[in-house]
């Protein structure tokens, strides 16, 4: 019978490894080479667990916790072994015990507050934070400084300790040079974990502070009967919908607000360069970090109104008539696909709540969404539409270019959507979510009817893989005859492909 391997898995499998390894330390040379070998199987398994998780997308909360608490196991385990035979300190497990305390704690009490609780975005919202903690690059150095670690030692053990070892007597001088090699390769170890650890201790206070007093006190009457009473308009669903590409024909409109801001020469030539510096932060993290959660080149450029040109403040100027709608020339026209306002329209005569999630900017997003309920409302449908996107630092009517919270793509839609379904008691379950690309799984996973619109190579992968429904979108105008033959079918022209 085969083995169907999952990340959990292969997590408890490297835990039993490394207690096997340190198991077999100490009995002989060459079971102290065998406990080498299997220490650099332990630390594979390792990388092996988080493959499968990213790439099979078995990733889950309690996979993520199970991971940590294997890192703890082992480091802990061989760190105690090593310092009770002598050959390291004994403040060195002592120290990984303490650290691994701290941030574990704070780590649960970003999770109880429905953060993730191991380096996402949403608990670490600095740069450096999220790169000590959450890059590629970190954690994969780390496992290499720990594996260096325990191998150098488990070599040592074998090759100049003991009645047995490999190597007979050595010189004093060589002797003194190994143990310093041990000693500084501990060290710089216990350093780098330390380091690592910084960014949990250092953002996790605040969740402390959340819960070491009422924060503003429990919520008012009030706000809970307005939150049950919006949960109970439009039966606790909600349709959350991506904006780019899914409702908004492509380029992006942040692509194209790009444009225009580049060719009114809008865009100081310094900030190209701190695009490019922060660019670098964030090339661990992939290209969509990249590109969606680097907002330098808006350093001092002027704040986009939320009205039209002669608005103040959203009052029409005097001698002007209200508007309702009105194109601001300093932002691109948003341009929806017919089938997409049919999709929303149908959402909206259901009574569900509409929700656009967007890692595109706020004041973007938040046109969009004026502009689909002025679309709504020539057909006759009032309705709000929410709005979840990526918001931006301003000081003395000027973007900084700092990201306030976390960059909204990828895991930090589904994060927003479920908080957004926790305070308007949504039910995920019956709850709709459309996106276009792979950055939007975890949106989609999220929810009970999950659709891929125009989906990417690899959503649309992915899409047939879990079973999950696509539909296509074209560009069609309502006058066209394909678009009035789907029309016919918007509520129900889903298909599995």
């Amino acid at each position: 019978m085969s083995i169907r391997w999952t990340a959990n898995k292969v997590t408890f499998l490297r835990v039993v490894v490394g207690f096997l390894a340190v198991c077999l330390f100490g009995r002989g040379a060459w079971a102290n080479l065998t406990a080498v070998g299997l220490t650099v199987a332990a630390i594979a398994l390792d990388a092996l667990d988080g493959h499968l998780a990213r790439k099979k997308q078995m990733a889950t909360p309690v996979g993520a916790q199970l991971d940590i608490l294997g890192d703890r196991m082992i480091e802990n385990v061989y760190f105690t072994y090593f310092a009770v035979v002598g050959m390291v300190s004994l403040w060195l497990p002592v120290l990984f015990f303490a650290r691994g305390a701290a941030t574990d704690f704070l780590r649960g009490l970003a999770m109880k507050a429905g953060h993730s609780g191991w380096g996402a975005p949403a608990m670490l919202e600095t740069w450096w934070g999220q790169a000590l903690v959450a890059s590629r690059w970190s954690r994969g150095l780390y496992a290499a400084m720990k594996c260096l670690c325990f191998c150098y030692l488990g070599l040592e053990l074998a090759l100049t300790r003991g009645s047995v070892a490999l190597v007979g007597q050595l010189a004093a001088d060589v002797h003194d040079m190994i143990r310093v090699g041990a000693y500084v390769l501990t060290w710089m170890t216990a350093a780098f974990c330390l380091l690592r650890g910084l960014p949990v201790l250092v953002e996790g206070w605040k969740y402390i502070a959340g819960n070491a007093g009422p924060v503003g006190g429990a919520k008012s009457v009030a706000q809970e009967a307005h939150r049950k009473e919006i949960g109970e308009k439009g039966g606790g669903v909600a349709a959350f919908f991506d904006l780019d590409g899914t409702l908004v024909a492509r380029p992006s409109l942040e692509k194209r607000f790009f444009r225009m801001l580049r060719n009114r020469r809008a865009i100081p030539a310094r900030n190209y360069l701190l695009w490019l510096r922060e660019a670098m932060w964030l090339m661990p993290r992939g290209i969509g970090a990249i590109l969606e959660a680097n907002k330098v080149y808006l350093r001092g450029v002027e704040i986009l109104g939320e009205h039209g040109e002669g608005d103040t403040d959203g009052q029409p100027a005097e001698g002007q008539p209200r508007a309702a709608w009105r194109r601001n020339p300093r932002q691109p026209v948003p341009t929806f696909l017919a089938l997409a306002i049919e999709k929303v329209a149908w959402h909206a005569n259901q009574g569900h709540q509409i929700v656009l999630v967007s890692g595109t900017l706020l004041p973007l997003a938040r046109r969009a969404a004026s502009a689909m309920e002025a679309e709504l409302a020539a057909r006759g449908i009032t309705v709000t539409i929410g709005v979840l996107a990526t918001g931006l630092e301003e000081l003395d009517g000027r973007w900084t270019g700092r990201i306030l919270g976390p960059a909204m793509f990828g895991e930090a839609k589904a994060r927003a959507a479920r908080r957004r379904a926790e305070e308007m008691r949504l039910d995920l379950g019956r709850c709709y979510a459309y996106g276009d690309s792979l950055n939007d799984r975890w949106l989609l996973a999220a929810v009970g009817r999950p659709t891929a619109v125009n989906p990417s190579k690899g959503l649309g992968q992915m899409a047939k893989k879990r079973g999950w429904p696509t539909i296509e979108w074209k560009d069609l105008t309502p006058g066209h005859s394909k678009f009035r033959e789907k029309n016919r079918q918007i509520g129900v022209n889903v298909k599995n492909k």
